[in-house]
């Protein structure tokens, strides 16, 4: 009997549960249904664009219908509206939903729109906001050459319009590359920079930049091992972001307190940290991409544990997520040599040879974007050590002897490839230098001539003008217009001749100002007789100034990069160096050094 009473009631229970269960499923099914998809739509059509590009990403894209409905919007009428301001903001919504979605391509597609519609409008803080995106984009997908190139294009554009917040969102953006690519001392400089900045209060609080800040700091110092720093700083970005409700940057900060603990060996503590940081990531999708890259700082605390097996799951999942969400970057080189170690450690030669590749695949891709960074990933693994070790094993293992040798002759060829390239490289460096020489011997002759092409190019419009004008004016009026110009090229030969465009005022409103004439004019001036814009006309003189001063001048050539750079009218080495490479396919260090190894007076 007490066994029938029992039955009843686990029976009575069951149905209890599968009733509230289908009731609590029928009350979600009604509140999907009551939401009016409708005048969600309308609601759209009152906003302001801007207003709906904001609140699209704080808001709409968490929740999919939203973010379904409002895309739907964006395309069929923001991007085909008449208002350029509307698409304008209707491609930001798509590029940074693209963006988000890991799509790096659609992401630049809408974002070169964005650029044109900004030209178009003529607004700089839209072209700023344009180059930064960009920026941005290429940022998150490891591609930092191109977005230093954007983002140094749009400090300039900053700069000049005088837009100190901009001005300082940048100079962040420039200093996450420089702790990407190795530069971790030049990047705390420039945060500080930043911080002094805005704890002046001139630009205003900037409290989320502040933030940011804070987080750069944390992995700066965390870089050059001072961590009692960077737990300062993560203290710090923890407590302005609880004070100010920014759940993503308290991620930032308690993953960063994980790996101090980490580095510390408190290894529980370690994990509780990153675990917290897990469930915001998960709860706030903000920082979704930033999951994969817990998992892995999770491995490496397993690493360090000796618990190599649960090393292996969670690099594992780090992994899967990199590749679901195409991450290319360092972190995924990292992955795979810590999983070659992890699996070398519990005696699987197999999968460590084969992660290994991987990491060795890796390291060639991330070699060719960042320079020496991945230099320190192969001594932080020592992953030539891991691989003496493994072709060891494969020697006590007959069945893997077939695999050494093969490794042993892929890496052979791997070297006799790198040593081809290198060599054909200088080859093309050293023809490059000898044609430079060559160039400026000629250069007096070149000059001659270009002076007599002008005089030249001078008559043939004045007869052009003549005859356009024969209707139209009197050939009183022509004499001035042709007067005019002769005066204003012999300003310009003149500029050029006493080498005023090595003042750091060489802008085209500076320079129109000395020569006495408009900007327009003078542009077109030079447009016409030089072939190029004005900016490149600049450029061109002071590379070319370069060229034959270092030449020349053996003292000069003893200076730094930054001070040659300074002294020639550029306000950044790295400006110079471009220009530099762009007119002579040599940078100036290898130029300089070409020139002291052949004892160049």
């Amino acid at each position: 009997m007490p066994q029938t009473k029992r039955i009843t009631f686990l029976l009575v229970l069951f149905f209890t549960i599968l009733g509230h269960k289908s009731f609590s499923r029928t009350i979600i099914q009604d509140s999907i249904a009551q939401f009016d998809k409708v005048a969600f739509k309308d609601s759209l059509r009152m906003l302001a664009p801007k207003e709906l590009s904001r609140r699209f990403l704080f808001e709409y894209q968490q929740d999919s219908i939203k973010a379904t409905i409002t895309l739907a919007y964006v395309k069929s009428e923001m991007l085909v509206s008449e208002d350029l301001l509307t698409q304008f903001w209707g491609n930001y919504v798509l590029a940074r939903w693209q963006h988000n979605q890991m799509h790096l391509e659609k992401a630049l597609m809408y974002a070169d729109k964005l650029y044109e519609i900004a030209v178009q409008l003529k607004n700089e803080d839209l072209i700023l906001s344009s180059l930064i995106n960009k920026g941005n984009f290429y940022f998150k997908f490891g591609n930092y050459k191109e977005s230093m190139e954007f983002n140094l294009e749009a400090l300039e554009l900053a700069k000049e319009s005088k837009n100190i917040k901009r001005e300082l969102a940048i100079s962040l953006n420039l200093a996450l590359i420089k702790l990407e690519t190795n530069d971790s001392l030049g990047a705390i400089e420039l945060l500080n920079k930043i911080l002094l900045v805005i704890d002046k209060g001139t630009a205003g609080t900037l409290i989320n930049l502040k933030i940011k800040v804070y987080v750069a700091l944390i992995k700066g110092h965390i870089k050059v091992e001072n961590y009692e720093k960077a737990r300062t700083y993560c203290n710090k970005a923890i407590k302005l972001s609880r004070s100010h409700g920014n759940k993503e940057y308290e991620f930032y900060g308690l993953s960063f307190l994980g790996t101090i603990e980490k580095l510390h060996k408190n290894y529980q503590i370690a994990h509780k940290l990153l675990n917290q940081s897990l469930l915001i990531a998960e709860e706030i999708k903000s920082v979704t991409q930033e999951i994969p890259l817990i998992y892995f700082e999770k491995g490496e605390v397993f690493y360090d544990e000796e618990n190599y097996i649960d090393a292996i799951k969670v690099l594992h999942k780090a992994d899967s997520l990199m590749q679901h969400n195409k991450l290319d970057f360092i972190k995924l080189e990292e992955t795979y040599a810590l999983l070659a170690k992890s699996y070398k450690e519990v005696g699987d030669i197999k999968n460590s040879l084969k992660y290994y590749e991987k990491a060795n695949e890796a390291y060639k891709k991330n070699d060719k974007r960042q320079g020496n960074i991945s230099v320190d990933i192969i001594k932080k693994y020592d992953l030539q050590s891991l691989k003496k070790e493994l072709n060891q094993a494969e020697k006590d293992t007959k069945q893997t002897k077939v695999t050494l040798w093969v490794s042993i002759f892929l890496g052979f060829l791997t070297f006799i490839g790198l040593l081809y390239f290198y060599k054909n490289r200088e080859k093309q460096n050293q023809q490059k230098f000898k044609s430079l020489l060559q160039s400026l011997e000629i250069e007096k002759e070149k000059v001659l001539l270009a002076k007599e092409e002008a005089v030249k190019k001078a008559k043939e419009e004045k007869i052009v003008i003549d005859e356009l004008v024969q209707d139209e004016t009197t050939s009183k009026e022509v004499e001035i217009i042709d007067e005019t110009k002769a005066k204003l090229l012999k300003k310009l030969q003149n500029f050029e001749d006493k080498e005023l465009y090595l003042s750091k005022n060489s802008s085209l409103n500076d320079v129109a100002k000395k020569l006495k004439t408009n900007t327009s004019y003078l542009s077109k001036l030079v447009n016409a007789h030089k072939g190029k814009s004005f900016t490149a006309y600049i450029t061109d003189l002071r590379v070319n100034y370069a060229i034959r001063r270092l030449k020349e001048d053996k003292k000069f050539r003893s200076y730094t990069i930054d001070s040659i750079a300074r002294d020639i009218g550029f306000n950044r080495s790295e400006s110079f160096s471009r220009a530099f490479k762009n007119k002579t396919g040599l940078y100036p260090s290898y130029y300089i050094k070409k020139l002291d190894s052949q004892n160049v007076e």
